[in-house]
């Protein structure tokens, strides 16, 4: 719909202008039959009148009114309408110049009018707007049509009527029902741009007024005509032939056998004639033709329900919409099926609801293209439903409890923000459905999703009486937040609209955050919120409810707790700008006795921080780990490789090696407690159970190795005579599924659509056998945060006498400071059963650093952030915010792998914290320990094991990126 009339001069005598606008002002009535009509009102024309001609060409000249449409009545006070119609067209050659005759009495004189060109069309007004709405959008139809129709696919209703008052009166009542049908559809729309893109899309009514007009049309739009009306007499070279309409009909009947034909004529003559070719026949002296003529519309134009029918015309079915004909067509007897196909109602159905794609697979199939009826009728349903998938992949969908069902893939409650998770989810699905046509082992699929926007989330604090929560959150207690929100309710259309979610999702189901300010490039609040994982398999449907909405509350309630008001404090932002949207996503993977997880999960990322032997920080990077991702992003034991070197491994290097770093404990959901209702912490329900349990149930097979002690050597797979290990060798060596290849691809596609680099997270779920096709689901992508290298940096910084810290890997280009304050954790006191008191000692001095409006240096041993206290000190982010340098080093027993890969270290590369790691038995840097230990501390909590220094003269805190180096030395 390029071309739109919006602009209208209408130009009239008094008296005509009264007989048009009668008791209202003929722009309102315009404006009210638009909304009537369900016509988009964006583009309601605007009426300017005018008495005079004189006056109409001055405007016209002047420019200062962009008219897209003249329309004049027959009689002018001051000029003939033939002359003004001649003058118009010379003045402005583009504008389309009708005549709308306000009685039947002035037709006669206006027929040289239509032989001159310059009229484009002739009405007459017939008491309605009606008219005036028809003939704006013929001159639109008429001017859109080369374009929507052969480029766009859109249908053509083409009506050979050469009589002013037939056609007058056929073209308003055709557009009543072709709009109505638009109606229809548009209640069927998936999201508000999918209702307006189906109203643009209704059949376009082309009018031929003669014998070349019509068959012009036919044969320039042949491929896309949904029906020809016409009458029997009309002209042919110019002349009046009396069955010129069955001549039309004849020859269109022998290019399109299974056409819809209706004949018109004043003689009953012509009825037979109708019959032997198959086309209805309309009597226009009948006291009914108008509702004859809706009825043919609706009934053999596809409009309406589909009505199935066996050969005597019985109705056996009626299928309302795409979902209900993959019902009926399970139903219908085979007979139905093949009347309806031989006469290629499918496609015809399909055409008028604006399916082209669909209806285009189907119309060059024909009946005895397929073996049996049944093979036929299976194709119509895999037809329909790989479509209703595909066109539900790539739209986020209005939620509605009557339409929601598995084929919905991504739709929204509410009207506001997805926030930053379900941006980034909806895009990325969005980006699979246009851009991934890989074809693979492995199929590639975003979870099923319902979003409740962020406007909820204001809806809730406002009926709760929670509006000002904000400005009182800092003198409460977590648990008081919590139990603030656990008390609200949620009104009985949210109610409503959730309980139909859990009626039709019966499985395990991931209420995630998606904060407005979630997974931005700079703050990507990455662990800050809560997620909430439910088994969702209660008999009670109340139950299952009440569950939902504690655990969306609870999401609701990590916006303002403590966690997230330290993280803020280290942006620009404030509590009172944040509002929470939540992502319920239906949880992949299966069940296995008493819990539920995936066959893998992971993060992979398009930049690797930690390149080892040929690999570049382009090649990007991957970690997995068997069962929930809680392994991976909260940095527990976990399986890391490069996509493009997946043989490269250097934690693998020997057998000891191995047995050391390899993933001991998994997490999974409970599905046995079933009736608890979400509480602190949101992950209470998730057990961290041995590997041999998923060995047990046979869920890890794909993952295995196995240690032979007596050959002390380790096999791949599961061998019987070994220990069963988590090394993923089968996976990536025996290639199994290309996983390293598809992360590869995905990276790739992200990052070129995203213009940085990103991270995604998926999880992947196998067949129970192999004959299954796997699905890696894509459930989280973000924006990644690589500092920009602005130059090398002319320093050796490994030779200083006076170095404290020093390391060949780290991170943060070009980071200077000068810190007077560093929190060291001593190795050689550090017991790792105790780390979470460290972790509660190191919050304590970060407290009194952050109160100073101080930044200091934190080094320890182990890694930071990781939730196995095994493995470091698990700080979350809001007990180290005042850190601007990290350093990380071994334990006396233990060297433990980065950060990487984690919600943590995802913070410090954002909030630019420069970030050191080194490892005394590989030979990667080193920590002056006895300088450290000489100096006096400030401070010291829990026996010495964490001290706070502060230095009369501050340390110099240097990285260059691009080598990799990082130093702690005196200024």
């Amino acid at each position: 719909m390029q071309f739109r009339v919006q602009e209208i001069l209408l130009v009239a005598s008094h008296y005509d202008t009264f007989v048009l606008e009668e008791d209202g002002q003929l722009t309102e009535l315009l404006l009210e039959e638009y909304r009537h009509l369900a016509l988009s009102l964006r583009f309601t024309p605007h009426i300017s009148p005018t008495t005079s001609a004189t006056e109409a060409l001055h405007l016209l000249e002047s420019e200062a009114r962009n008219f897209q449409m003249v329309v004049a009545s027959p009689r002018l006070p001051d000029m003939e309408v033939g002359e003004f119609a001649r003058r118009v067209k010379e003045l402005r050659p583009d504008i389309s110049f009708c005549v709308l005759a306000a009685h039947a009495w002035n037709l006669p004189e206006l027929d040289e009018l239509r032989e001159s060109g310059n009229v484009d069309f002739l009405f007459l007004w017939q008491g309605h707007v009606k008219a005036l709405v028809a003939m704006i959008k013929q001159v639109e139809d008429q001017r859109n049509a080369d374009i929507d129709v052969l480029e766009g696919g859109v249908q053509v209703i083409i009506l050979v009527e050469d009589e002013v008052r037939y056609y007058s009166a056929y073209l308003p009542h055709i557009y009543t029902e072709v709009t109505r049908q638009t109606g229809r559809l548009m209640a069927e729309g998936l999201n508000l741009s999918h209702r307006l893109l189906r109203i643009r899309a209704r059949p376009k009514i082309l009018l031929a007024q003669n014998y070349e007009e019509a068959w012009g049309m036919f044969g320039k739009y042949r491929d896309n005509v949904l029906g020809l009306i016409t009458d029997v007499r009309f002209p042919v070279k110019g002349e009046l032939v009396d069955d010129a309409g069955l001549q039309l009909a004849r020859r269109v009947r022998e290019q399109v056998p299974d056409l819809a034909l209706l004949v018109q004529s004043t003689s009953k003559t012509h009825k037979k004639a109708c019959d032997e070719l198959g086309a209805m026949f309309l009597h226009k002296r009948s006291s009914q033709m108008l509702d004859e003529l809706a009825h043919f519309v609706i009934d053999h134009f596809g409009f309406g329900d589909f009505v199935f029918k066996d050969a005597d015309g019985k109705e056996v079915a009626r299928a309302r919409d795409l979902r209900g004909m993959i019902r009926a067509l399970h139903e219908v007897p085979e007979e139905s099926i093949r009347h309806h196909a031989v006469r290629n109602h499918f496609s015809a159905w399909l055409k008028a609801r604006t399916e082209f794609e669909l209806a285009s697979l189907m119309r060059p199939r024909r009946v005895d293209d397929f073996t049996s009826i049944q093979e036929l009728k299976q194709f119509l349903i895999t037809s329909i439903t790989d479509y209703l998938r595909q066109i539900q992949r790539q739209v986020i969908i209005d939620y509605a409890t009557e339409t929601f069902d598995e084929y919905v893939a991504f739709a929204k409650i509410g009207s506001g923000s997805l926030g930053g998770k379900g941006r980034g989810l909806a895009f990325v699905q969005k980006l699979l459905t246009k851009e991934w046509h890989e074809t693979t082992d492995v199929e590639i699929d975003v979870p099923q999703t319902v979003a409740v926007a962020s406007d909820i989330f204001e809806e809730f604090l406002a009926e709760n009486s929670l509006r000002f929560l904000p400005r009182e959150v800092h003198s409460m207690t977590d648990e008081e937040i919590h139990c603030r929100f656990r008390s609200g309710r949620f009104n009985h259309d949210r109610r409503t609209e959730l309980a139909v979610f859990l009626e039709e999702l019966r499985e395990p189901l991931a209420i995630r955050s998606s904060s407005i300010l979630e997974d931005s490039l700079y703050q990507p609040f990455a662990g800050v919120y809560a997620t909430v994982m439910l088994p969702n398999n209660h008999p009670s449907l109340d139950v299952r409810l009440a569950q939902l909405l504690e655990a969306i509350k609870l999401v609701y309630a990590s916006t303002f707790l403590k966690a997230a008001r330290d993280y803020l404090l280290g942006t620009p932002h404030r509590i009172e700008e944040e509002r929470m949207a939540v992502l319920l996503q239906r949880l992949v993977g299966a069940r296995h006795g008493d819990v539920f997880y995936p066959t893998l999960s992971g993060l992979a990322s398009s930049y690797n921080f930690y390149p080892f032997g040929e690999m570049q920080p382009e090649d990007g990077v991957a970690q997995v780990a068997l069962g929930l991702g809680k392994s991976v992003v909260e940095g527990f034991e976990a399986f890391r490789f490069c996509p493009r070197y997946p043989d490269v491994l250097p934690q693998f290097s020997s057998v000891k090696d191995t047995l050391r770093t390899v993933q001991r404990r998994f997490y999974a959901l409970d599905m046995v407690r079933h009736d608890i209702i979400s509480t602190m912490p949101p992950d209470s329900n998730l057990p961290h159970l041995e590997v041999g349990e998923a060995v047990k149930h046979g869920s890890a097979d794909m993952l295995l190795s196995s240690y032979i002690r007596d050959d002390d050597r380790i096999v791949m797979g599961h061998d019987p005579r070994g220990t069963p290990i988590v090394t993923f060798a089968p996976l990536l060596k025996g290639n199994i599924y290309p996983l390293p290849e598809i992360l590869q691809r995905v990276l790739q596609m992200a990052q070129a659509a995203m213009e940085c680099p990103v991270e995604i997270e998926f999880a992947l779920q196998a067949g129970e056998d192999r004959n299954e096709t796997p699905v890696l689901n894509l459930l989280q992508v973000r924006p990644l945060m690589v500092e920009q290298l602005t130059g090398d940096l002319d320093v050796d910084i490994g030779n200083s006498k006076d170095t404290v810290v020093y390391s060949d890997d780290a991170l943060g280009h070009g980071r200077r400071m000068s810190v007077s304050d560093l929190v060291v954790i001593s190795p050689k006191l550090i017991d790792r059963s105790a780390t979470r008191q460290v972790a509660s000692a190191v919050e304590r001095v970060n407290r009194r650093i952050a109160d100073e409006g101080r930044e200091y240096l934190l080094i320890g041993p182990g890694r930071w952030g990781s939730q196995d206290p095994w493995l470091g000190v698990p700080v979350k982010w809001s007990q180290i915010s005042a850190a601007r340098a990290i350093v990380e080093t071994d334990f006396p027993d233990l060297e433990v792998d980065p950060s990487y890969g984690s919600h943590f270290f995802q913070n410090i590369t954002c909030f630019g914290i420069a970030y050191i790691t080194v490892h005394n038995s590989r030979k990667v840097g080193h920590v002056n320990w006895d300088w450290l230990d000489q100096q006096t501390s400030a401070a010291e909590e829990l026996d010495g094991v964490v001290r706070h220094i502060r230095l009369e003269q501050p340390l110099q805190v240097l990285v260059d990126g691009k080598a990799r180096k990082g130093v702690v030395r005196g200024e």
